[in-house]
C-alpha cells in the first residue's frame, strides 16, 4: 500500500503541468512498474501473446473476462499500453487504491443505477476519442473460477459510443493467486490478445451478435473451456 501511495503521489504532483496524453503515459509507466512488482510479490508470471493485435493511432477499448482482482496489475504490468478501467464503484471507497485508479484513469460505475452508468460511459467514451484506451469487463465482476460468467450486453455500448475498436483479450490462470480465504499463491497468468474488431464489422452494432461473438472467442482461449472441447471430442 506504501507503494500505491507513492505513485498517487507522484502522478497528483505532475498532473497539473501535463497535457492529458503526456500524463496519461506518465501513469502507464507507473501502473507497469505496480503491476509487476505486485504480480512478482505473488511468486507468480505472466505469459502475454498477440500483441501484434493492438491497433496503433485509432480508438481502442480492450473488452474481456475477469478471474480475479489480480487481472488489473498483470493488464498494467504487460500489456504494453496506457490503460484505465470501467471498475465497479465499491474499489473507489478502497483508500489510496481508489485515488489511485482515477488517476490512471478509471471511472467507476453503479450497475444499479443506469443513469449515472450512462454518464460515465459518456465520459468514458470522450477519453477513449483522446487515445486513451480503457478496459472493460462485461462480466461485470470476477468470476473467481476458471470459468466464465455471461457477458451484459449493456456494456459493449462504450465502444459503440467512441467508435473504438474493440480489442478482445483472454486472461487464464489469476483466479489460482487468491482463494476464498485471500490466502495469496502463485500462478501462471496467461493474457492472450484476439483479433480486432472495427466499427466497420459486421457483428459490431449488434449486441446480441457481438456479445456471443465474444464469449465464444475468449472462452476458446480459456483453458477450462479447451479442456472441455477434448473430453468432448
Amino acid at each position: 500500500m506504501l507503494i500505491i501511495f507513492l505513485f498517487l503521489l507522484l502522478l497528483v504532483i505532475c498532473k497539473p503541468f501535463l497535457p492529458p496524453l503526456k500524463y496519461y503515459q506518465l501513469a502507464h509507466y507507473v501502473g507497469k512498474i505496480w503491476g509487476r512488482i505486485t504480480i512478482i510479490t505473488t511468486g507468480s508470471k505472466v505469459k502475454i501473446t498477440g500483441k501484434e493485435f493492438i491497433p496503433n493511432g485509432i480508438p481502442i477499448c480492450f473488452i474481456g473476462n475477469h478471474q480475479n482482482l489480480f487481472d488489473i496489475p498483470a493488464l498494467l504490468g504487460y500489456i504494453g499500453r496506457p490503460i484505465g478501467f470501467i471498475a465497479k464503484k465499491e474499489l473507489s471507497r478502497i483508500p489510496i487504491l481508489g485515488q489511485w485508479m482515477r488517476q490512471m484513469p478509471s471511472l467507476f460505475i453503479d450497475r444499479e443505477n443506469p443513469r449515472q452508468a450512462l454518464e460515465v460511459f459518456q465520459h468514458a467514451a470522450e477519453i477513449i476519442k483522446q487515445g486513451q484506451p480503457l478496459v472493460i469487463f462485461p462480466e461485470g465482476g470476477r468470476s473467481g473460477t476458471p470459468l466464465m460468467r455471461k457477458f451484459h450486453r449493456g456494456s459493449l455500448k462504450l465502444p459503440q459510443m467512441a467508435n473504438a475498436t474493440i480489442v478482445p483479450f483472454a486472461i487464464d490462470g489469476s483466479w489460482k493467486i487468491m482463494d476464498e480465504k485471500t490466502f495469496i499463491h502463485p500462478a501462471e497468468i496467461k493474457i492472450t490478445i484476439l483479433p480486432p474488431i472495427s466499427p466497420q464489422d459486421p457483428i459490431y452494432q449488434d449486441n446480441k451478435l457481438l456479445a456471443n461473438y465474444l464469449e465464444s472467442i475468449i472462452a476458446e482461449n480459456l483453458s477450462a473451456y479447451k479442456s472441455q472441447n477434448t473430453h468432448s471430442e
